[in-house]
């Protein structure tokens, strides 16, 4: 499942936008135990996905997504919601990922310092470790390269002692061991592109999207204009000013 914080709100926001997301079935999840918290019955749950579903998208088959939709209401009855307001990043734990060597080792360092963070939060039993796959850290913080590249990164930061591997010959867990107590140095309370948020508190030219959150790279900067928007969300907000353009020219048209 995709890391979000705050589950209730990321679903309310789903259910009133009346949208499906990248990720259906994790959708369907959030939903379904939205639903849950709220005292519903399994039954009702299970009609509510079906009218989600059709309010996301009326041409749906329902019976193509019956599967789907019992399978998404199966997981969420055996998971509680996870809201948490924020992952903080204090000083010192700044300061040791700092003192890595490389940039790429440093946003690694900083991923999985938050998914540590993030897995301490949701179970009393994670005590640091990070069981995520190597994909998907890689992903979140930012890093292609080899597989090799990769596997040296993390040689390096066991070998300064700030992650630890596990005794399980076929597990990939890492703990990690440089978590520490002080002031803030930063909030996080979004998973997507953490290694763009460590560029970004380093000061490099990275920004947070006014409309979807996402931090990514600045463009070429056009003069006199600041960028709001993401690639993709500006794309979807000049579309929208478009058609909105067009409509209040048919009103105007019509009135007169």
């Amino acid at each position: 499942m995709t890391i979000v914080l705050n589950e209730r709100e990321w679903t309310e926001d789903m259910i009133t936008q009346r949208s499906l997301g990248k990720r259906p079935f994790e959708t369907m999840c959030r939903v379904a135990r939205y639903y849950l918290d709220s005292g519903m019955s399994k039954r009702d749950v299970r009609r509510t996905l079906d009218n989600f579903l059709l309010k996301c998208d009326p041409s749906v088959s329902l019976p193509k997504w019956a599967d789907t939709l019992d399978r998404a209401l199966a997981r969420a009855a055996k998971y509680a919601s996870i809201n948490i307001e924020s992952i903080t990043v204090t000083k010192p734990e700044m300061a040791r990922i700092e003192a890595c060597g490389g940039k790429q080792t440093q946003r690694l360092a900083f991923t999985l310092l938050c998914l540590a963070k993030y897995w301490n939060a949701v179970s009393e039993k994670a005590d640091s470790w990070v069981n995520n796959k190597d994909s998907d850290i890689m992903r979140m913080a930012n890093i292609n390269t080899s597989i090799k590249r990769q596997s040296l990164m993390y040689h390096n930061l066991n070998e300064s002692g700030m992650i630890r591997f596990s005794k399980k010959v076929d597990s990939t867990n890492v703990r990690v061991c440089f978590i520490e107590d002080g002031e803030t140095a930063l909030h996080i309370t979004d998973f997507r592109n953490l290694g763009y948020q460590y560029l970004k508190y380093h000061g490099e030219p990275y920004f947070v999207c006014a409309n979807c959150g996402i931090t990514t790279k600045l463009n070429a900067p056009v003069k006199g204009k600041k960028q709001k928007y993401c690639p993709e969300c500006a794309v979807q907000v000049a579309t929208q000013q478009m058609v909105n353009s067009v409509m209040r020219r048919r009103a105007a048209s019509r009135a007169s």
